[in-house]
């Protein structure tokens, strides 16, 4: 198709993309994978997102256009080497993100969360609530030495000011560590939705008991690990584990989420393009991001 031909959603996030600074949406990429406990890859998944969204029609998956949304795209946060210059630099740029109504970081493996929400609980005038989608609880207070492996992002999450266990939500859960147990018998009110629990109750009665848990919450942030998803949903990622979530079953429990609950920001991590067999993985969590837009549309998020 020559380029006069070209459908005119054939553009960065199909168009959609504004200089403007009183856009809907924020979005950062955070291509950092140095915390990365086995396969790595996930610092590619902000580009390769990106460059696959001129592909990708603007309506969601019910036929609402996304035309007149607005988004503004801030780019990538510089990579760094090293964690703690990196990690303030990621503060110091979420918190420009997080002026927009609604805030979408890519990352990245799942550590740049930590710097991602102590920014959005700055932000936050009262508790927040977390909703982690993911495999793995990532509750260890080290792995391997760091206290900010990927593998402990959720244990510095609930060491924010104002964020209590009560108002964090684990779905998707399928991989187990003694530590990480341990925490949970201590801190009972942490909410824990096995992916055995999804299959067993049903998609729409875990979001409403998600709901519930965070209702008090002045602002929600979610933060999606794409291996929630089973690997046949999601091949591309540097720690699979079998018996996860469909992509259907992620969209429909995020959208009662996003329908009853305050949701300030979202990230999407764990992305790994090198190990995504014709982009399954990527176009996966585009899925969810435009539906996400949809609903940014509608007014749910604003």
């Amino acid at each position: 198709m020559s380029p006069e031909m070209d459908p005119p959603h054939r553009l960065p996030w199909s168009g959609l993309a504004t200089d403007g600074s009183d856009a809907e949406i924020g979005v950062l990429g955070i291509p950092f994978d140095g915390a990365s406990s086995f396969r790595r890859g996930s610092a590619e998944a902000p580009d390769r997102i990106r460059s696959l969204t001129p592909h990708t029609a603007p309506f969601s998956e019910d036929g609402t256009p996304l035309a007149g949304l607005r988004l503004r795209d801030y780019g990538d946060v510089e990579a760094d080497p090293t964690w703690k210059p990196f990690s303030a630099k990621v503060s110091e740029a979420a918190a420009t993100v997080l002026r927009h109504p609604f805030a979408l970081f890519l990352g990245g493996d799942h550590s740049v969360t930590i710097p991602l929400t102590a920014a959005t609980s700055r932000a936050t005038h009262g508790p927040l609530g977390v909703l982690q989608l993911d495999a793995h609880l990532d509750l260890m207070d080290t792995f391997e030495g760091r206290s900010w492996s990927h593998a402990c992002a959720a244990r510095r999450i609930l060491e924010l000011p104002n964020v209590d266990p009560s108002l964090f939500a684990f779905v998707g859960t399928r991989s187990w560590l003694d530590d990480e147990r341990a925490y949970l018998a201590d801190h009972p009110e942490v909410g824990i939705h096995t992916a055995r629990d999804v299959c067993a109750y049903g998609v729409g009665r875990t979001a409403d008991s998600v709901c519930r848990q965070l209702d008090g919450a002045a602002s929600v942030y979610v933060t999606i690990d794409i291996d929630v998803l089973d690997p046949a949903f999601a091949p591309g990622t540097g720690t699979p584990e079998a018996g996860g979530l469909s992509t259907r079953d992620l969209l429909e429990l995020l959208r009662p989420v996003f329908r009853n609950l305050p949701v300030r920001a979202l990230d999407l991590v764990e992305v790994s393009p090198a190990l995504d067999p014709s982009d399954v993985t990527s176009f996966a969590a585009i899925k969810v991001l435009y539906e996400l837009f949809g609903w940014v549309r509608e007014g749910s998020v604003i």
